[in-house]
């Protein structure tokens, strides 16, 4: 059984800027819908102006933004990421953990770079 959202009846913030429409939450933030030249966007706005959330309706598609101390993604199955280049970056600390198997595999060339030193344990470690 599926749910149709209700909709949600925005306010446009002033006569002189036309296309801005305006949701007041209980919370202090806002939430802000426009349209430019670059596309249209919603947004989650905080109290003292910070934008924590952005979805721009481009012509190549939606894109998002998120701001903020966490991002926590969670699924009962599973989380694909397809894309032409993944890139993640850490400033402290990143890890890959799985209680099951994990697999890398690539069709070109693998780097691994350290300035310190490079561990690998295992029961066996198998070269080619």
């Amino acid at each position: 059984m599926t749910k149709k959202a209700g909709a949600i009846s925005l306010k446009r913030s002033d006569p002189g800027c036309n296309k801005i429409m305006r949701l007041q939450l209980d919370s202090g933030r806002q939430v802000l819908t426009h349209s430019n030249e670059n596309g249209e966007f919603i947004e989650i706005v905080e109290p003292k102006g910070e934008i924590v959330l952005r979805v721009q309706m481009t012509e190549n598609g939606p894109l998002l933004s998120f701001k903020g101390a966490h991002l926590v993604l969670q699924a009962t199955e599973s989380i694909a990421l397809e894309a032409k280049k993944v890139t993640i970056q850490a400033t402290e600390k990143a890890a890959i953990q799985s209680k099951g198997s994990l697999e890398i595999d690539a069709s070109q060339k693998i780097n691994i770079h350290s300035e310190d030193d490079i561990r690998a344990a295992g029961k066996m470690i198998f070269l080619n």
